[in-house]
C-alpha cells in the first residue's frame, strides 16, 4: 500500500454522460484496531463508534462510464486497498489522480476527461476509543458519531458532521458546513475550519478553553460567558526594525481557560454553543 498522500490541488467534478453504470459492495472486518485511516477521493465516509474492538467496513462502489471500454479502464486503473498493520487499519483509494511525486506527497488532480467516475461510499463501525483520520474530496459528506478518540477530518467539496465525539483534533473542509456536537469537551488543542459555510460547534457545560475565531463575511456567536483575550500580533523584521501587525482573529476565554480552540470560516457564521 502506498503512503498516505495529502490533497493539495482543488478538484471539481467533470460532467459525465453515463452509458454504463455498475455497482458492487464489499464487507471486511479487522480485529484489535486502534487507528482507522480512510483516504477516499470520490464519495462519502460514515464512521460509527461502538463497544467492540473490531473495525467493520462496508463499502459500496459505483462505476459510471461513457462506454464499456472506459468502464474496463476504470476497473484497471482504480484500486481500493484495505489493509491492517498492527492496530492500524488503512483504507486507501488509488488511481491516476495520485501524484507520483519524489517526496511521496501531493495530488495530481484530473488529467483531462477520463470518461469514467468511480465512487466509494464507506459505512464503518469502529471501536469507540479509536482514533479516526478521514479524508475525501468530491461527492461526499464525512460523518462521525460516538467516537471518543482523537480525529483528523478533511473534506473539500462536502460537509463534515461530528456527533457524540469526545476527542481532540482538527476538522477542515472548503465547500460545506462543519457541525460538531461534543459528548465530552476536548482536552487538547483543536480546530474547526471551512471556507464556504458555517462552523457550528456545541460543547458541554463547564467548558474551559481559550478560543480564537475568524470570519470575513459573517458573525461570531456564543452563549457561554466569555472574557476578552489579548489581540494576537505577528512580528516582522523590516529594515532592521520589528513591525507588529494585529491579527484579525477575535479571542475570548471561556471559564478558566485551557485548551486552545480555533474556529475559522471565510463566508459564513461561527456558532459556539452550550449543550
Amino acid at each position: 500500500m502506498r503512503p498516505l498522500i495529502l490533497f493539495s490541488v482543488f478538484m471539481t467534478a467533470l460532467p459525465l454522460r453515463a452509458e454504463v453504470e455498475e455497482r458492487a459492495s464489499e464487507s471486511r472486518t479487522f480485529p484489535n484496531a486502534r487507528l482507522l485511516i480512510v483516504d477516499n477521493v470520490w464519495g462519502s465516509i460514515e464512521v460509527t463508534g461502538y463497544s467492540g474492538n473490531e473495525v467493520q467496513v462496508e463499502v459500496a462502489e459505483r462505476i459510471r462510464a461513457e462506454s464499456e471500454e472506459r468502464a474496463d479502464a476504470a476497473k484497471r486503473e482504480i484500486r481500493l486497498d484495505m489493509t491492517q498493520s498492527g492496530d492500524t487499519v488503512k483504507v486507501y483509494v488509488d488511481g491516476p489522480f495520485r501524484c507520483r511525486c519524489p517526496d511521496g506527497e501531493g495530488f495530481a488532480g484530473e488529467r483531462g476527461h477520463s470518461g469514467y467516475e468511480v465512487t466509494y461510499d464507506f459505512h464503518i463501525w469502529a471501536p469507540r476509543e479509536a482514533r479516526v483520520d478521514l479524508y475525501t474530496v468530491n461527492r461526499g459528506q464525512i460523518r462521525v458519531a460516538n467516537i471518543a478518540g482523537d480525529f483528523d477530518i478533511r473534506n473539500v467539496n462536502g460537509g463534515i458532521e461530528l456527533r457524540g465525539v469526545s476527542g481532540s483534533g482538527r476538522a477542515r473542509t472548503v465547500n460545506g458546513a462543519l457541525v460538531a456536537i461534543f459528548a465530552d469537551n476536548p482536552k487538547r488543542e483543536s480546530g474547526f475550519e471551512t471556507v464556504n459555510g458555517d462552523v457550528d460547534v456545541t460543547f458541554q457545560q463547564g467548558l474551559s478553553a481559550d478560543v480564537r475565531m475568524s470570519t470575513m463575511h459573517g458573525g461570531m456567536y456564543t452563549d457561554f460567558e466569555v472574557a476578552a483575550l489579548p489581540i494576537e500580533t505577528a512580528a516582522q523584521r523590516l529594515d532592521g526594525k520589528f513591525v507588529y501587525r494585529r491579527s484579525a482573529t477575535a479571542g475570548v476565554r471561556i471559564g478558566a481557560g485551557g485548551a486552545n480552540l480555533r474556529f475559522k470560516t471565510l463566508n459564513g457564521n461561527i456558532f459556539i454553543r452550550k449543550q
